[in-house]
């Protein structure tokens, strides 16, 4: 399908995953937790061209899919958050993947896979601007389908202002903080200050929530709270924002008071890049609000810390973790169940697979000094 900008992302979730494939079109505007959803609603028509009904096209046919969600940090070119998702039309089953920002996806490449992304970027120098981008991420969504062995049919990518501004047009989402967060760093324009409790949390409050991984201190010195739901890594940031991906879900995606998005699908629809076009976003967005939001399986990628000379890398080891229950299960054993797809436009090279033992081999930290992270990487 012809690439263009999505419309859909209320979601944030570091930020945002299922919202990613058309959640954000579906939601509730009020501040207040939604009332059941109205089974009777419709969606508007949309624009007059022809398209291909995507939902029923996958429903008839019985193919899932999988997207990918990119969202670029807010100084930088990094896409810090990089969540593969997955829809199954029959069983109306949401499954997502989490990729540590940190993961070292190439043997002697000092980059990591957050960089793949600006990777592209240079990659594409010699080309018009307006293609630029595009290329960079199908480049980045070919890296992280080489790395993860999963086909992937779409991709989206925004930036996190854009969320930002999304969730304010939504008029937030209720979370239970569950610690006192506290972090400042200047050179980032970074200042995050939440209490701990149930309260409304707007675009800005909701961007500290995503962003927080550890304060500036000692986990020793900090609280209880604190060290119970935060380590310092990535993964355990990770699961804060599935909890709150979950909580904006409940709240926010339903059919009804669909004519007050407009302002909401037009905003998105201009600052989101994506291979989906606005008439299937909308058309699958009504199949996925029958998904069941409550049993999402929801997984991360299980791996090694290392510091590799003086550079902190999360070495992926193709095992992955169910967040629920965790436990741990070989990768493609939860590709064949959670991530098929039959359409995949970007598909794992096999001259490129991944081998985490190629990236262990004659490094200096392959031993038992291996350390965490070396606190020199921000939120």
């Amino acid at each position: 399908m012809k690439s263009a900008k999505l419309s859909f992302l209320a979601c944030l979730f570091s930020g945002i995953i299922l919202f990613i494939i058309g959640s954000a079109l579906l939601v509730n505007i009020r501040t207040s937790p939604p009332p059941k959803p109205n089974n009777d609603a419709v969606l508007p028509s949309g624009d007059s061209k022809k398209t291909i009904d995507v939902t029923d096209t996958y429903k008839n046919i019985s193919d899932p899919l999988n997207f990918l969600v990119l969202i670029k940090e807010a100084s930088g070119l990094h896409t810090d958050t990089i969540i593969i998702g997955n829809y199954e039309p029959v069983t109306n089953q949401i499954s997502l993947l989490t990729v540590p920002r940190d993961t070292k996806p190439f043997g002697k490449s000092s980059l990591k896979i957050n960089n793949v992304f600006s990777m592209g970027l240079n990659k594409y120098a010699d080309l018009p601007k307006s293609q630029q981008k595009s290329k960079a991420i199908e480049y980045a969504t070919q890296s992280i389908s080489n790395l993860t062995n999963i086909p992937i049919d779409y991709y989206v990518y925004l930036e996190i202002d854009t969320i930002k501004e999304i969730v304010d047009m939504l008029g937030g989402v209720y979370f239970d903080v569950p610690a006192d967060l506290r972090y400042v760093d200047p050179s980032q324009g970074l200042n995050i200050n939440l209490k701990k409790g149930y309260q409304l949390l707007d675009g800005d409050k909701a961007e500290q929530l995503l962003r927080f991984r550890k304060p500036p201190y000692s986990l020793r010195k900090a609280s209880e709270d604190l060290r119970k739901y935060y380590d310092g890594s990535d993964l355990k940031r990770t699961e804060m924002q599935i909890k709150f991906v979950n909580e904006l879900i409940k709240q926010k995606v339903t059919l009804l008071n669909m004519p007050k998005l407009v302002p909401v699908i037009n905003y998105a629809f201009s600052n989101v890049i994506t291979n989906i076009t606005l008439s299937d976003t909308l058309n699958l967005a009504s199949g996925l609000t029958k998904a069941n939001k409550q049993e999402m399986n929801t997984f991360k990628l299980c791996g090694l810390d290392r510091t590799i000379n003086e550079i902190y890398y999360f070495i992926y080891n193709q095992k992955v973790e169910d967040t629920k229950t965790r436990e741990q299960y070989d990768t493609q054993e939860i590709i064949d169940k959670y991530f098929k797809t039959k359409t995949g436009k970007f598909l794992p090279d096999p001259d490129k697979k991944y081998n985490y033992r190629s990236l262990l081999l004659d490094n200096p930290s392959n031993s038992n000094t291996e350390s965490k992270s070396n606190g020199k990487d921000r939120p």
